[in-house]
């Protein structure tokens, strides 16, 4: 069975509908490294909830009050101060290994989650189990 007939499987569907934050994303074509990737994303109405968000789920960062060297995704301010974050991307939260990127825009404060687990290319069934349960995980935490 090849991957597009995978998603477009009938258990690949109804997995994928028991999802409240994580959606399909399909390749924009001609990317280079551009493939299917199982993503959830989070979003918080502003900085403080954003860090109280990664706490929550045991992200490693640092923050910065100066632009530190490394590459940081945009500043933004909690409680009046301005902070550079600079974090891990490759993460483990609640025991499910996963890789996130972390939003700073203004309109954006979010935590967005890469569930893929065997290729960068690809989402197998089981990564939607995962990521079902991991949502279950979220919600009885009180995150999601």
């Amino acid at each position: 069975m090849s991957q597009y007939e995978l998603y477009q499987s009938q258990e690949f569907r109804e997995a994928l509908k028991e999802c409240k934050i994580f959606r399909l994303k399909y390749p924009r074509g001609a990317h280079y490294n551009d493939g299917f990737e199982l993503l959830g994303k989070l979003v918080f109405t502003d900085g403080k909830l954003l860090l109280e968000g990664l706490g929550a789920i045991g992200a490693n960062y640092l923050l910065h009050k100066e632009k530190p060297e490394c590459w940081c995704p945009p500043p933004f301010d909690v409680e009046g101060i301005k902070y550079w974050i600079e974090y891990k991307n490759e993460c483990e939260c609640f025991g499910y290994k996963t890789y996130i990127r972390i939003g700073t825009e203004t309109s954006d404060f979010s935590i967005e989650f890469n569930f893929n687990s065997t290729s960068w290319y690809d989402v197998i069934i089981e990564d939607v189990q995962r990521a079902i349960s991991f949502e279950r995980i979220l919600i009885s935490n009180g995150i999601l």
